[in-house]
């Protein structure tokens, strides 16, 4: 996975990317981490989420779950499965998202 760079210089590590916006919508309405989802998804969990737009960082469509670094194994082994489920190994590009 990688970072996102924004105009003031934010950098934050995605942990994992998903094919669903559900998969990463449910574990932050959990309190599990934050959601980053495009505007129009967002907008489907205003019910369950607090909605934050972010205008600065321009990257193609991608959902990601920021996770807390507390050392929680629940959250810990959903990382892990995810991990396996949504992406795949390319040994010339190391782990990329299953599309």
């Amino acid at each position: 996975m990688g970072f996102l760079v924004g105009e003031e210089g934010l950098e934050v590590f995605v942990g994992l990317q998903a094919g669903a916006a559900d998969a990463i919508a449910d574990p932050a309405s959990r309190g599990l981490g934050v959601a980053v989802l495009s505007e129009s998804m967002a907008a489907s969990y205003g019910d369950r989420l607090t909605v934050r737009v972010i205008d600065d960082i321009e990257t193609p469509v991608v959902l990601a779950l920021i996770r807390k670094s507390t050392h929680n194994p629940a959250v810990r082994e959903s990382v892990v499965h995810s991990r396996r489920a949504f992406t795949r190994v390319d040994p010339a590009q190391g782990l990329s998202p299953v599309r």
